[in-house]
């Protein structure tokens, strides 16, 4: 079994993307990849031998260059998402007291959406160009900070191309699935969606947010329409296998339906 690992871009279905691989790699195999590398790189030390030599999946919220040599000789597979959805995503996860590091600065009582997006979090702001160029700290703009938006932009489509082996969109899940399937020799499990957002209480979001938000992402709103121009050309080419992606929607929808209804049974 090849070694694979998923850099896991907050807020771009990885969860469920993550459940997925677990279904595929056994649990002695995988290693997680914390934001906090340093602990992560002292956790993959202190295996043994054999148990390093047994992993094959790498996941986690690190970076594309981790500094752990097996993690980054992995081949890579990313997603990534259209950035002002991504920010509205992660502002609700803050908003409902998900974010425990900040959860003193803004708990959920007195959350104020204004104040959170002029607040300066490097979470809020082109978090997968960061993830695409960083090295050893997820979100940090030191690097990004050193380059032009240009360059930065470049490098992170650069390392996109020719360091990730096959990337997803999340809005374009299911197909992305069949993407990677298809080039990683899978069998393609039955899937739930988690981390879906069900609150009662929805953020509101206004234009001067929208807007606020697109000035803080205005790289990885590049990057996002450049990546999602090759990943189209790719859907939509000979080379996607159209019958497979009907096939998946029967049986999973089958297989999903036959589940909820034996759930429906046991409440």
């Amino acid at each position: 079994m090849n070694k694979l690992r998923f850099l896991h871009i907050p807020k771009t279905a990885g969860t469920t993307f993550t459940n997925i691989l677990h279904r595929q790699y056994p649990a002695k195999r995988r290693f997680e990849l914390k934001a906090n590398l340093a602990n992560s790189l002292e956790r993959f030390a202190a295996l043994t031998e054999d148990e390093r030599s047994n992993i094959a999946l790498f996941t986690g919220h690190a970076p594309i260059f981790t500094g752990l040599d097996e993690a980054d000789s992995a081949t890579i597979v990313t997603f990534l998402r259209n950035p002002i959805s991504r920010v509205q995503s992660f502002c609700q996860h803050v908003f409902e007291g998900k974010s425990p590091h900040l959860l003193q600065r803004f708990p959920p009582a007195n959350f104020s959406l204004d104040e959170f997006l002029e607040s300066g979090g490097h979470e809020l702001a082109n978090v997968q160009t960061k993830m695409l160029i960083n090295t050893g700290n997820t979100t940090s703009p030191q690097l990004l900070n050193q380059m032009s938006p240009t360059d930065a932009r470049d490098l992170a489509l650069d390392n996109l191309q020719n360091r990730v082996a096959h990337f997803g969109l999340q809005e374009y899940f299911d197909e992305s699935l069949i993407i990677f399937s298809s080039a990683l020799n899978w069998k393609m499990p039955v899937y739930f969606t988690r981390n879906t957002n069900k609150s009662a209480h929805k953020l509101e979001f206004e234009k001067r947010h929208l807007d606020k938000i697109a000035e803080l992402n205005a790289i990885d709103i590049e990057v996002f329409a450049h990546a999602k121009e090759t990943f189209l050309k790719l859907r939509n080419s000979a080379k996607f296998d159209e019958n497979k992606l009907k096939r998946f929607h029967r049986i999973n929808n089958k297989l999903v339906g036959n589940l909820v209804r034996v759930r429906e049974y046991f409440q």
